[in-house]
Protein backbone atom coordinates (compact mmCIF):
# COMPACT_ATOMS: atom_id res chain seq x y z
CA UNK A 1 0.00 0.00 0.00
CA UNK A 2 1.29 3.45 -0.90
CA UNK A 3 0.11 7.00 -0.32
CA UNK A 4 -0.51 9.72 -2.90
CA UNK A 5 0.61 13.24 -2.12
CA UNK A 6 -0.06 16.33 -4.23
CA UNK A 7 2.29 19.12 -3.17
CA UNK A 8 1.26 22.64 -4.25
CA UNK A 9 0.21 21.26 -7.62
CA UNK A 10 -0.90 24.07 -9.93
CA UNK A 11 -2.38 24.56 -13.38
CA UNK A 12 -3.47 27.96 -14.69
CA UNK A 13 -5.54 29.27 -17.58
CA UNK A 14 -6.80 32.80 -18.25
CA UNK A 15 -9.27 33.45 -15.44
CA UNK A 16 -8.86 30.09 -13.64
CA UNK A 17 -6.25 28.37 -11.48
CA UNK A 18 -6.09 24.95 -9.84
CA UNK A 19 -3.77 24.95 -6.81
CA UNK A 20 -4.03 21.88 -4.59
CA UNK A 21 -2.13 20.24 -1.75
CA UNK A 22 -3.65 16.95 -0.67
CA UNK A 23 -2.72 13.58 0.84
CA UNK A 24 -4.49 10.28 0.20
CA UNK A 25 -3.45 7.85 2.93
CA UNK A 26 -2.14 4.43 1.94
CA UNK A 27 -4.90 1.84 1.60
CA UNK A 28 -7.70 4.37 2.20
CA UNK A 29 -10.35 6.11 0.09
CA UNK A 30 -10.09 9.89 -0.17
CA UNK A 31 -13.31 11.39 -1.53
CA UNK A 32 -13.08 14.83 -3.14
CA UNK A 33 -16.36 16.72 -3.46
CA UNK A 34 -17.04 20.04 -5.09
CA UNK A 35 -19.28 21.76 -7.62
CA UNK A 36 -18.88 21.11 -11.34
CA UNK A 37 -16.02 23.09 -12.85
CA UNK A 38 -14.06 23.53 -9.62
CA UNK A 39 -11.00 21.66 -10.94
CA UNK A 40 -11.53 18.13 -9.60
CA UNK A 41 -10.91 16.35 -12.91
CA UNK A 42 -7.89 18.55 -13.69
CA UNK A 43 -6.41 17.59 -10.33
CA UNK A 44 -6.84 13.88 -11.13
CA UNK A 45 -5.37 14.26 -14.61
CA UNK A 46 -2.28 15.97 -13.19
CA UNK A 47 -1.90 13.20 -10.61
CA UNK A 48 -2.23 10.52 -13.31
CA UNK A 49 0.25 12.22 -15.67
CA UNK A 50 -2.37 13.05 -18.29
CA UNK A 51 -2.02 16.80 -17.70
CA UNK A 52 1.27 18.59 -17.11
CA UNK A 53 1.23 20.82 -14.00
CA UNK A 54 2.72 24.30 -14.12
CA UNK A 55 4.39 23.69 -10.76
CA UNK A 56 4.32 21.39 -7.76
CA UNK A 57 5.05 17.72 -7.19
CA UNK A 58 3.25 14.37 -7.31
CA UNK A 59 4.55 11.81 -4.80
CA UNK A 60 3.60 8.11 -4.88
CA UNK A 61 4.71 6.37 -1.72
CA UNK A 62 7.16 9.22 -1.18
CA UNK A 63 8.65 8.81 -4.68
CA UNK A 64 8.56 11.89 -6.91
CA UNK A 65 6.76 10.92 -10.15
CA UNK A 66 6.01 14.44 -11.39
CA UNK A 67 8.12 13.98 -14.52
CA UNK A 68 7.34 10.28 -14.99
CA UNK A 69 5.21 8.98 -17.85
CA UNK A 70 1.65 8.07 -16.97
CA UNK A 71 2.29 4.35 -17.44
CA UNK A 72 5.26 4.46 -15.04
CA UNK A 73 3.45 5.99 -12.05
CA UNK A 74 1.60 2.95 -10.75
CA UNK A 75 -1.65 4.91 -10.99
CA UNK A 76 -4.83 3.69 -12.67
CA UNK A 77 -7.83 5.82 -13.58
CA UNK A 78 -11.53 5.05 -14.04
CA UNK A 79 -13.13 7.70 -16.24
CA UNK A 80 -16.61 9.16 -16.11
CA UNK A 81 -17.52 7.75 -19.54
CA UNK A 82 -15.68 4.44 -18.85
CA UNK A 83 -13.62 4.87 -22.10
CA UNK A 84 -14.15 1.25 -23.18
CA UNK A 85 -13.02 0.21 -26.66
CA UNK A 86 -16.24 -0.55 -28.59
CA UNK A 87 -14.52 -2.97 -31.03
CA UNK A 88 -13.13 -5.14 -28.21
CA UNK A 89 -15.13 -7.56 -26.10
CA UNK A 90 -15.09 -7.44 -22.30
CA UNK A 91 -12.05 -9.71 -22.01
CA UNK A 92 -10.20 -7.67 -24.62
CA UNK A 93 -10.93 -4.44 -22.77
CA UNK A 94 -9.82 -5.85 -19.41
CA UNK A 95 -6.62 -7.34 -20.84
CA UNK A 96 -5.69 -4.31 -22.95
CA UNK A 97 -3.22 -2.83 -20.47
CA UNK A 98 -1.52 -6.18 -19.94
CA UNK A 99 -1.16 -6.88 -23.66
CA UNK A 100 0.16 -3.37 -24.31
CA UNK A 101 3.09 -3.65 -21.90
CA UNK A 102 6.49 -3.08 -23.44
CA UNK A 103 8.26 -5.01 -20.71
CA UNK A 104 7.29 -7.84 -18.35
CA UNK A 105 4.32 -8.75 -20.48
CA UNK A 106 2.55 -11.83 -19.06
CA UNK A 107 2.03 -14.89 -21.23
CA UNK A 108 -1.30 -15.40 -22.97
CA UNK A 109 -2.25 -18.01 -20.39
CA UNK A 110 -1.39 -15.70 -17.50
CA UNK A 111 -3.41 -12.87 -19.07
CA UNK A 112 -6.43 -15.12 -19.56
CA UNK A 113 -6.22 -16.32 -15.94
CA UNK A 114 -5.96 -12.79 -14.58
CA UNK A 115 -8.88 -11.57 -16.70
CA UNK A 116 -11.03 -14.47 -15.50
CA UNK A 117 -10.15 -13.74 -11.87
CA UNK A 118 -10.93 -10.03 -12.24
CA UNK A 119 -14.26 -10.60 -13.98
CA UNK A 120 -15.23 -12.97 -11.20
CA UNK A 121 -14.19 -10.35 -8.63
CA UNK A 122 -16.47 -7.70 -10.16
CA UNK A 123 -19.35 -10.17 -10.58
CA UNK A 124 -19.02 -10.43 -14.37
CA UNK A 125 -17.98 -14.07 -14.74
CA UNK A 126 -19.08 -15.35 -18.15
CA UNK A 127 -19.24 -11.85 -19.69
CA UNK A 128 -15.85 -12.05 -21.43
CA UNK A 129 -17.18 -12.39 -25.00
CA UNK A 130 -19.74 -9.58 -24.77
CA UNK A 131 -19.20 -6.21 -26.42
CA UNK A 132 -19.65 -2.92 -24.51
CA UNK A 133 -22.92 -2.11 -26.30
CA UNK A 134 -24.41 -5.33 -24.91
CA UNK A 135 -23.82 -4.23 -21.31
CA UNK A 136 -25.80 -2.08 -18.91
CA UNK A 137 -24.29 1.10 -17.48
CA UNK A 138 -23.41 -0.66 -14.24
CA UNK A 139 -21.77 -3.55 -16.08
CA UNK A 140 -19.69 -1.16 -18.20
CA UNK A 141 -18.56 0.60 -15.04
CA UNK A 142 -17.40 -2.70 -13.56
CA UNK A 143 -15.54 -3.59 -16.77
CA UNK A 144 -13.75 -0.23 -16.55
CA UNK A 145 -12.81 -0.98 -12.93
CA UNK A 146 -11.55 -4.47 -13.83
CA UNK A 147 -9.48 -3.05 -16.71
CA UNK A 148 -7.89 -0.53 -14.36
CA UNK A 149 -7.13 -3.18 -11.72
CA UNK A 150 -5.69 -5.62 -14.28
CA UNK A 151 -2.35 -3.80 -14.35
CA UNK A 152 -2.25 -3.88 -10.53
CA UNK A 153 -1.92 -0.15 -9.83
CA UNK A 154 -1.02 0.97 -6.33
CA UNK A 155 -3.44 3.89 -6.63
CA UNK A 156 -6.77 4.16 -8.44
CA UNK A 157 -8.33 7.51 -9.36
CA UNK A 158 -12.10 7.62 -9.95
CA UNK A 159 -13.42 10.56 -11.98
CA UNK A 160 -17.17 10.63 -11.23
CA UNK A 161 -17.62 7.07 -12.53
CA UNK A 162 -21.25 6.75 -11.42
CA UNK A 163 -22.63 10.15 -12.41
CA UNK A 164 -24.61 8.88 -15.40
CA UNK A 165 -26.36 6.06 -13.51
CA UNK A 166 -29.69 6.09 -11.67
CA UNK A 167 -29.72 6.60 -7.91
CA UNK A 168 -30.38 2.98 -6.90
CA UNK A 169 -27.61 1.62 -9.14
CA UNK A 170 -25.18 4.32 -7.97
CA UNK A 171 -25.75 3.33 -4.36
CA UNK A 172 -25.13 -0.36 -5.08
CA UNK A 173 -22.04 0.22 -7.22
CA UNK A 174 -20.40 2.62 -4.78
CA UNK A 175 -20.72 -0.16 -2.21
CA UNK A 176 -19.13 -2.57 -4.71
CA UNK A 177 -16.22 -0.16 -5.25
CA UNK A 178 -15.60 0.13 -1.51
CA UNK A 179 -15.75 -3.67 -1.15
CA UNK A 180 -13.18 -4.10 -3.93
CA UNK A 181 -10.93 -1.42 -2.44
CA UNK A 182 -11.05 -3.08 0.98
CA UNK A 183 -10.38 -6.52 -0.50
CA UNK A 184 -7.51 -5.50 -2.80
CA UNK A 185 -6.06 -2.79 -0.58
CA UNK A 186 -5.31 -0.13 -3.18
CA UNK A 187 -5.29 3.58 -2.35
CA UNK A 188 -8.17 5.46 -3.99
CA UNK A 189 -9.10 9.05 -4.78
CA UNK A 190 -12.79 9.31 -5.63
CA UNK A 191 -14.00 12.55 -7.20
CA UNK A 192 -17.70 13.42 -7.27
CA UNK A 193 -20.09 16.37 -7.09
CA UNK A 194 -22.55 14.16 -5.17
CA UNK A 195 -22.07 15.00 -1.49
CA UNK A 196 -23.98 11.97 -0.18
CA UNK A 197 -21.82 9.71 -2.34
CA UNK A 198 -18.61 11.38 -1.13
CA UNK A 199 -19.52 10.99 2.54
CA UNK A 200 -20.57 7.36 2.07
CA UNK A 201 -17.50 6.22 0.15
CA UNK A 202 -14.65 8.20 1.72
CA UNK A 203 -12.51 7.36 4.73
CA UNK A 204 -11.65 11.05 4.47
CA UNK A 205 -13.35 13.89 2.62
CA UNK A 206 -11.87 16.93 0.91
CA UNK A 207 -14.07 19.84 -0.16
CA UNK A 208 -12.88 21.68 -3.27
CA UNK A 209 -14.01 25.05 -4.61
CA UNK A 210 -12.58 27.33 -7.31
CA UNK A 211 -9.49 25.19 -7.76
CA UNK A 212 -8.54 24.93 -4.08
CA UNK A 213 -9.04 22.48 -1.24
CA UNK A 214 -11.03 24.21 1.51
CA UNK A 215 -10.94 21.42 4.09
CA UNK A 216 -9.79 17.80 4.31
CA UNK A 217 -10.77 15.63 7.29
CA UNK A 218 -13.09 12.76 8.18
CA UNK A 219 -16.61 13.08 6.71
CA UNK A 220 -18.00 13.42 10.26
CA UNK A 221 -15.63 16.29 11.07
CA UNK A 222 -16.25 18.15 7.81
CA UNK A 223 -20.01 17.83 8.40
CA UNK A 224 -20.14 18.88 12.04
CA UNK A 225 -17.07 21.12 12.28
CA UNK A 226 -16.64 22.92 8.94
CA UNK A 227 -13.57 25.13 8.72
CA UNK A 228 -15.32 27.99 6.93
CA UNK A 229 -18.67 29.38 5.82
CA UNK A 230 -18.00 28.12 2.29
CA UNK A 231 -17.55 24.54 3.53
CA UNK A 232 -20.64 24.73 5.76
CA UNK A 233 -22.80 26.05 2.92
CA UNK A 234 -21.52 23.46 0.44
CA UNK A 235 -22.16 20.66 2.93
CA UNK A 236 -25.59 22.06 3.84
CA UNK A 237 -25.02 20.80 7.37
CA UNK A 238 -26.43 23.84 9.16
CA UNK A 239 -27.16 27.58 9.09
CA UNK A 240 -24.48 30.27 9.08
CA UNK A 241 -25.92 33.32 10.86
CA UNK A 242 -24.00 36.63 10.63
CA UNK A 243 -22.70 37.72 14.03
CA UNK A 244 -23.69 41.33 14.79
CA UNK A 245 -21.40 41.60 17.82
CA UNK A 246 -19.77 39.62 20.62
CA UNK A 247 -20.66 40.24 24.27
CA UNK A 248 -18.89 39.08 27.41
CA UNK A 249 -21.55 37.62 29.73
CA UNK A 250 -21.12 36.18 33.27
CA UNK A 251 -20.97 32.65 31.85
CA UNK A 252 -18.58 33.52 29.02
CA UNK A 253 -18.65 34.91 25.50
CA UNK A 254 -21.94 35.24 23.62
CA UNK A 255 -22.56 35.78 19.91
CA UNK A 256 -25.40 38.16 19.10
CA UNK A 257 -27.11 37.63 15.74
CA UNK A 258 -30.26 39.08 14.19
CA UNK A 259 -31.88 35.75 15.07
CA UNK A 260 -30.96 35.67 18.77
CA UNK A 261 -28.26 35.20 21.42
CA UNK A 262 -25.92 32.21 21.50
CA UNK A 263 -23.57 31.41 24.39
CA UNK A 264 -20.29 30.02 23.01
CA UNK A 265 -18.27 27.03 24.22
CA UNK A 266 -15.60 27.89 26.84
CA UNK A 267 -12.73 27.47 24.35
CA UNK A 268 -13.80 30.73 22.66
CA UNK A 269 -12.40 33.91 24.16
CA UNK A 270 -12.26 37.58 23.28
CA UNK A 271 -8.50 37.32 22.76
CA UNK A 272 -8.92 34.54 20.18
CA UNK A 273 -11.25 36.60 17.97
CA UNK A 274 -10.15 39.60 15.94
CA UNK A 275 -11.99 42.78 17.04
CA UNK A 276 -12.42 43.79 13.39
CA UNK A 277 -13.20 40.31 12.08
CA UNK A 278 -16.44 39.21 10.46
CA UNK A 279 -17.87 36.00 11.90
CA UNK A 280 -20.79 33.63 11.49
CA UNK A 281 -22.56 31.48 14.06
CA UNK A 282 -22.88 27.85 12.91
CA UNK A 283 -24.76 24.88 14.33
CA UNK A 284 -25.84 21.60 12.76
CA UNK A 285 -29.28 21.68 11.15
CA UNK A 286 -30.57 18.98 13.53
CA UNK A 287 -29.30 20.75 16.69
CA UNK A 288 -32.22 23.18 17.11
CA UNK A 289 -34.88 22.12 19.61
CA UNK A 290 -38.32 23.67 20.07
CA UNK A 291 -38.55 25.46 23.44
CA UNK A 292 -37.23 28.38 25.44
CA UNK A 293 -34.42 26.47 27.18
CA UNK A 294 -31.90 27.73 29.71
CA UNK A 295 -30.13 30.85 28.46
CA UNK A 296 -27.00 29.93 30.42
CA UNK A 297 -26.24 26.77 28.46
CA UNK A 298 -28.21 27.18 25.26
CA UNK A 299 -28.67 29.72 22.52
CA UNK A 300 -32.17 30.97 21.84
CA UNK A 301 -33.75 32.30 18.67
CA UNK A 302 -37.17 32.82 17.09
CA UNK A 303 -37.91 31.61 13.58
CA UNK A 304 -40.86 31.12 11.23
CA UNK A 305 -41.37 28.02 9.12
CA UNK A 306 -41.80 28.88 5.44
CA UNK A 307 -41.84 25.44 3.83
CA UNK A 308 -41.73 21.78 4.83
CA UNK A 309 -40.03 19.10 2.69
CA UNK A 310 -40.65 15.47 3.59
CA UNK A 311 -37.37 13.48 3.59
CA UNK A 312 -38.54 10.00 4.57
CA UNK A 313 -37.59 9.53 8.22
CA UNK A 314 -37.13 13.28 8.75
CA UNK A 315 -38.54 16.64 7.67
CA UNK A 316 -36.49 19.54 6.27
CA UNK A 317 -37.92 22.97 7.08
CA UNK A 318 -37.03 26.24 5.40
CA UNK A 319 -36.92 28.81 8.20
CA UNK A 320 -36.75 32.60 8.37
CA UNK A 321 -35.19 34.37 11.35
CA UNK A 322 -34.15 38.01 11.40
CA UNK A 323 -34.19 38.13 7.61
CA UNK A 324 -31.91 35.07 7.30
CA UNK A 325 -33.26 31.96 5.59
CA UNK A 326 -31.86 28.53 6.40
CA UNK A 327 -32.85 24.88 6.64
CA UNK A 328 -33.38 22.88 9.81
CA UNK A 329 -34.08 19.14 10.09
CA UNK A 330 -36.55 17.62 12.55
CA UNK A 331 -37.99 14.20 13.34
CA UNK A 332 -41.26 13.78 11.45
CA UNK A 333 -43.45 14.14 14.56
CA UNK A 334 -41.61 17.22 15.86
CA UNK A 335 -41.47 19.39 12.73
CA UNK A 336 -43.08 22.85 12.81
CA UNK A 337 -46.00 23.54 10.49
CA UNK A 338 -45.63 25.97 7.58
CA UNK A 339 -46.64 29.52 8.49
CA UNK A 340 -46.02 29.08 12.23
CA UNK A 341 -43.44 30.82 14.43
CA UNK A 342 -41.54 29.10 17.22
CA UNK A 343 -38.74 29.72 19.67
CA UNK A 344 -35.79 27.32 19.42
CA UNK A 345 -32.75 26.53 21.52
CA UNK A 346 -29.33 25.22 20.57
CA UNK A 347 -27.06 23.67 23.19
CA UNK A 348 -23.85 25.64 23.73
CA UNK A 349 -21.70 22.63 22.82
CA UNK A 350 -23.32 22.48 19.35
CA UNK A 351 -22.35 26.02 18.30
CA UNK A 352 -19.23 27.15 16.45
CA UNK A 353 -17.86 30.46 15.22
CA UNK A 354 -16.71 30.52 11.60
CA UNK A 355 -14.69 33.31 9.99
CA UNK A 356 -16.14 35.05 6.96
CA UNK A 357 -14.67 33.73 3.70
Amino acid sequence: MVSLELCALTKSWPGATVDVSLIAEAGKVLAVAGPSGCGKSTMLRMAAGLERPDSGRVLVGGRDVTDAESRDRGIGMVFQDYALFPHLDVAGNVSYGLRSRRQDRPSSGEIAARVSKLLDAVDLAGFGRRKPHELSGGERQRVALARTLAVEPSIVLFDEPLSSLDAALRKRLRSDIVDEQRRLGFTAVYVTHDLEEAMAIGDSLAVMESGRILQSASPREVWSAPSSVAVARFMGSGPCLPVVRMELAPNGLEAITAAGRFPLPPDYSVDALSPNGRYYLFFERSAAMVGAGNSGNAGSFAASCLRVDFAGDAVDCLMDSGGERFNLRFPVREAPAPGTAYRFTVSVDRTRILPAD
